[in-house]
């Protein structure tokens, strides 16, 4: 979706979740906006997608929606680790990581 508008405009933001099938593209400027709805045939061709500008009301409740998403985001609990605590989990993690990396097994096959 990011790719295919980011030909006509600039996207900033992209806030869809997988398997909905509505959701909001955020533009730099009001004007890249604007030029990506006044190209929205070409897009409908290509793509089959319908692509409104959000103006009044609609445009509200979704800035509306957009700070009630930050501040769960922000008063989200998370864990606090201080010192060896986090150096620790930092290597644990790494070492995860390696150990996950290290039991891919690549296959050939002769031709």
């Amino acid at each position: 979706l990011q790719d295919a508008l980011s030909k006509i405009s600039t996207v900033a933001y992209v806030d869809i979740l997988e398997g909905d099938s509505e959701g909001h593209i955020r533009f730099k400027t009001p004007e890249e906006a604007q030029a990506v709805v006044n190209d929205r045939s070409a897009v409908a061709k290509e793509h089959g997608w319908t692509l409104d500008l959000l103006s009044g009301d609609h445009e509200q409740r979704y800035w509306q929606k957009i700070l009630v998403d930050r501040q769960v985001k922000l008063n989200r609990p998370r864990e606090k680790k201080r010192g060896t605590e986090k150096l620790i989990s930092k290597a644990e993690k790494i070492i995860m990581a390696r150990a996950k990396e290290a039991n891919k097994h690549i296959h050939f096959q002769d031709v």
